[in-house]
């Protein structure tokens, strides 16, 4: 399972992480592209998917999955203001440890249900990157992970 964490504002558009998504899917001979994002959303891995022949799925849970298990409220209550240097406001969201570890949990039910033999890339948000791939191990996922930002990949 390859695993890598990214700003959810470059999954719909941005062309090096297509790239790196394309070169990762080759070159690790990717059967399965997962994504965290919404649903209705054309994002760069669903784009190359269907460009290369990989299967993609949405790994996320629905309004209803998160209220079934009770951490909606949490989750979309979570935002916080922190001020730029030049003192303007920007809304910034935190990780939420218990209700997003319920989420990844279910990321990790949903591949594991769908998957075959083959290696996953994992698309998700880069506050996930590292807790995912901690449960990924635990359930016996060999596992490497990576950041994509805006100006770099790190392994």
């Amino acid at each position: 399972m390859i695993i890598i964490g990214v700003d959810h504002a470059l999954q719909c558009g941005n062309q090096d992480l297509k790239a790196l998504i394309t070169q990762t899917a080759v070159k690790e001979e990717i059967t399965l592209i997962a994504e965290e994002n919404r649903p209705v959303s054309e994002t760069v891995a669903r784009r190359v998917s269907e460009e290369i022949g990989i299967r993609w799925i949405q790994v996320d849970m629905s309004i209803a999955d998160r209220i079934k298990a009770g951490i909606d409220g949490k989750l979309f209550n979570r935002m916080q203001l922190r001020y730029d240097e030049k003192g303007n406001a920007v809304p910034v969201s935190r990780y939420a440890p218990v209700e997003d570890g319920i989420r990844e949990e279910f990321w990790l039910d949903r591949i594991e249900d769908v998957s075959e033999d083959g290696t996953v890339l994992v698309i998700c948000g880069c506050w996930h990157r590292e807790p995912l791939a901690e449960k990924a191990a635990k359930r016996g996922h060999h596992v490497v992970s990576k950041f994509f930002t805006r100006r770099t990949c790190l392994t």
